[in-house]
């Protein structure tokens, strides 16, 4: 992809050229090619010293100031966002901390509880067996009393 100039494509910069030869005629183009060098090299002189200017004056923690980030929303991710996105990371490695704490302190106690399911099930499966030994000697008793003799 060619670079841009001023929101120039290439192919747009090749027809400004082309427009150049035929209005201007091929002696003067490569002389104002020249001084259009230079005044693009004096603003972005200019634009560079403006640059360092708003950085001196803003400080040391807008070092890597670009104009870009003059932007508003640029602005605002490069300065507050970043420092509450430092912030999040801190509390979410605490987070993580005290979760993998909890779920340390928690193991034994799964570990138990798995012991006593296991056990409970254990003793529901022998109740069961028991009520059901009862309601086969209940059930025969009714029988006896309930045939005439």
């Amino acid at each position: 992809m060619t670079p841009m100039l001023f929101d120039v494509g290439g192919s747009e910069l090749l027809v400004i050229i082309v427009l150049a030869v035929l209005l201007l005629g091929p002696e003067r183009v490569p002389e104002l090619a020249k001084k259009a060098g230079r005044i693009i090299g004096f603003l972005r002189g200019v634009a560079n010293e403006a640059t360092d200017t708003i950085k001196q004056q803003l400080g040391p923690e807008y070092a890597d100031l670009t104009p870009g980030d003059l932007q508003p929303k640029r602005l605002l991710q490069k300065t507050v966002l970043k420092d509450l996105q430092a912030d999040l990371d801190d509390i979410k490695a605490q987070v993580d901390g005290l979760k993998q704490d909890l779920e340390g302190q928690l193991s034994p106690i799964k570990g138990e509880l798995d012991e006593v399911d296991v056990n409970l099930a254990a003793e529901v499966a022998d109740l069961e067996a028991k009520l059901k030994g009862l309601k086969s000697q209940l059930t025969s008793k009714v029988e006896e009393t309930m045939t005439p003799e």
